[in-house]
C-alpha cells in the first residue's frame, strides 16, 4: 500500500496565514459563505464510521485507527435554504483502498477493483454529514478570521 499524503502537518497553521487565506476567500467570493460551524457530534460520527475512534462500553472513546485516515469535505448548495446562500459543507469519512487512494465511505461508492479480501467500511446511513450552520448567519464577529 502506498504511503498517504496525510502523514503531513500536525500543527496548526500560522494565524497570519489563516487570516490572509480567509480574507482572500471573502474578497474572491463576497456572496458565498465565509465559514461553517461544524457540530462536534458530526465529527465524532464521521470518525466512528471510519474506525478512527470507538465508543467503549463505559461510554468513553478510544483512538483506534488514525494513520492514513482522512475526512473529505464537499461543497453543496440547497436552493431552499436562505442562510448563507444555501451553501452546505458535506463531510464524508474516507478509507484507503488497496491502491493507496482515499475512497469515500458513502452509499453507492463504486468498487475500486481490489482483491476480494479487501473490504471497505460500511457507511452509517448515507455516510454523508450535512453541516448546515453557515456563516452568515452563525458567525463569530470577534474572530480575526471573520474580520481580519
Amino acid at each position: 500500500m502506498k504511503e498517504s499524503s496525510l502523514t503531513a502537518k500536525k500543527n496548526p497553521i500560522d494565524i497570519n496565514d489563516a487570516i490572509n487565506y480567509a480574507r482572500n476567500w471573502r474578497t474572491a467570493q463576497p456572496k458565498n459563505c465565509k465559514a461553517f460551524l461544524i457540530p462536534a457530534e458530526d465529527l465524532i460520527d464521521t470518525l466512528e464510521e471510519m474506525g478512527v475512534i470507538a465508543k467503549e462500553t463505559d461510554g468513553h472513546y478510544s483512538v483506534k485507527n488514525v494513520k492514513n485516515s482522512g475526512v473529505r469535505a464537499y461543497m453543496g448548495i440547497d436552493p431552499s435554504e436562505p442562510d448563507g446562500g444555501g451553501e452546505k459543507l458535506l463531510l464524508v469519512g474516507t478509507s484507503i483502498d488497496c491502491n493507496g487512494k482515499h475512497r469515500d465511505i458513502v452509499q453507492g461508492e463504486k468498487s475500486p477493483g481490489c482483491p476480494s479480501n479487501f473490504v471497505m467500511p460500511n457507511p452509517i446511513g448515507s455516510g454523508v454529514y450535512d453541516l448546515t450552520t453557515p456563516c452568515p448567519s452563525e458567525c463569530d464577529t470577534l474572530s480575526p478570521l471573520e474580520n481580519g
